[in-house]
């Protein structure tokens, strides 16, 4: 091979490199943005919970309809987080800190309040199914690594 077609095969090698970097990169990316958007609805939910809840201590009053509408905004979050998992839109390193915290709000007030009819199908019953699997199966993780490639699990560190 003359010189000229090494520098060829090299440019060609670092040119593949860089785009599979680049794309790796992007994946990560769209990942990490779709973290970032749940998160805030977190916090956004999070900032209308009552009082008590937020240092966790029962409250003596029922709650309020307005209680009510932001729990159960908090469970279709949740139950959307499930499904960006399942999909592979959330990585494994996010997954394993959501994880417990879904796990211990559903259990405590005021989210078990509005959660245990619905986990008992007295209310929502063909909804919330993902929910529903996490509260009863220890360690669960509805991610289902055959929809994607192994290289695609790793580019998005799922």
């Amino acid at each position: 091979m003359k010189p000229a077609d090494w520098i060829t095969l090299t440019a060609v090698f670092i040119a593949l490199l860089t785009l599979i970097t680049s794309s790796a990169s992007a994946a990560r990316a769209r990942v990490k943005t779709i973290e970032d958007a749940y998160i805030a609805r977190y916090w956004q939910i999070l900032d209308q919970f009552p009082t008590e809840a937020l240092v966790g201590i029962q409250g003596s009053t029922p709650l309020t309809d307005d209680d009510q509408r932001v729990i159960r905004l908090y469970l279709r979050l949740c139950e959307d987080e499930l499904e960006l998992r399942q999909l592979g839109w959330v990585g494994r390193n996010t997954w394993q800190q959501w994880r417990p915290g879904i796990e211990t709000q559903l259990k405590q007030w005021p989210v078990a309040e509005e959660w245990n009819p619905i986990r008992d199908g007295q209310r929502a019953p063909h909804q919330f199914e993902l929910l529903r699997q996490l509260a009863t199966t220890p360690h669960y993780d509805p991610y289902q690594p055959t929809r994607l490639g192994r290289i695609a699990r790793i580019w998005r560190q799922l």
